[in-house]
């Protein structure tokens, strides 16, 4: 199966189009997003609403999971300018995209496949770690029982593997994953809405669960249309400045 795998769109539906058209192009069979749909842009319902349009299988990330948080008893661990962007993407969605938000499943499995938004160190909402190197990677794959795994968040492309006795960090790059039970691998596809590796370009992933290949995609969007809706909206204007820049 051909997967196209994609995650952090965070209300950017100039660069989710951009990216779903490209996956169509390529002919995945299966897209699967990894979390935070919503959060820092200015289109919330309509990323939520292409999402359900298309049928496209999610897991929940924290921003989804904020979100849904209407009575905010959850504890949110996140920067001024993010609760910010979570207050006000509250407001401009109906209770039945809160809903949907909601009901998201913090992982899934497809085949021998595991899909998440943050790790699998904890897959419940309590906290969300950033796997950002081989220290952290570690507490994943304690955990990871299936070959291939795919998780977000951090918004950089990235791919981990582990041999069974260490653990090997690299971007991202067209890499054929070897077949071999000793090995595991974890990638991240970047983000599709907020890029955070220097290149402003949304991001995803192709993976062939059945030789192994994959690789990672870049696609470029109407920047200028998804940073003049954030202004617009008044929400903080570094949310929009950072999308020409990738961080």
């Amino acid at each position: 199966m051909l997967f196209g795998v994609f995650g952090d769109i965070h209300a950017n539906i100039e660069a989710f189009e951009a990216v779903l058209a490209k996956l169509k192009e390529i002919g995945c069979d299966k897209l699967v997003c990894l979390g935070d749909i919503v959060g820092y842009g200015a289109s919330p319902r309509e990323c939520i609403d292409l999402m359900r349009a298309e049928n496209i299988e999610s897991v929940k990330g924290n921003h989804d999971f904020y979100t849904a948080d209407l009575e905010q008893e959850r504890f949110w661990e996140v920067k001024d300018y993010a609760r910010e962007a979570i207050l006000w993407t509250q407001q401009e969605l109906t209770g039945d995209h809160v809903k949907w938000l909601d009901k998201l499943p913090f992982g899934l499995r497809i085949g021998n496949n595991e899909f998440i938004h943050a790790s699998m160190e904890t897959v419940d909402g309590e906290y969300w770690p950033y796997i950002m190197d081989r220290n952290t990677a570690q507490f994943h794959f304690y955990l990871q029982d299936t070959p291939v795994a795919f998780c977000g968040h951090i918004h950089i492309p990235l791919l981990f593997s582990h041999n069974g006795e260490d653990i090997r960090m690299e971007m991202l790059k067209e890499k054929r994953l070897e077949k071999n039970p000793i090995f595991k691998y974890l990638v991240n596809p970047g983000a599709v809405g907020q890029p955070r590796d220097s290149d402003w370009r949304a991001a995803a992933a192709i993976y062939d669960d059945e030789t192994g290949l994959v690789y990672p995609i870049r696609v470029e969007y109407d920047v200028k249309s998804a940073q003049k809706k954030i202004l617009a909206a008044g929400l903080p204007s570094d949310l929009a400045e950072r999308l020409s820049r990738g961080v």
